[in-house]
């Protein structure tokens, strides 16, 4: 829903850019500059990966729901 340009004098939707969306955009351009292909990220972030995992940090793997089960909740949380 719109609200009437009245309330909002300042705000030009012309000119307006999303700092967020911004944000977005200039990780984006420098992903794309530095890997030509998706393949070439997606190999990169495998090997990032293994070599987290070499240096002690822990994965969790979502391929398969069925095997995470939540944790029980328990009758003190409400």
């Amino acid at each position: 829903m719109k609200e009437a340009p009245e309330k909002q004098p300042e705000f030009d939707p012309e000119t307006y850019t999303n700092p967020i969306l911004e944000e977005c955009y200039r990780i984006k351009a420098e992903i794309s500059a530095q890997f030509k292909t998706p393949a070439e990220f997606s190999a990169y972030l495998k090997t990032l990966e293994e070599e987290n995992k070499r240096n002690g940090k822990k994965y969790v793997s979502y391929d398969d729901p069925s095997k995470h089960t939540p944790p029980e909740k328990s009758e003190d949380d409400d």
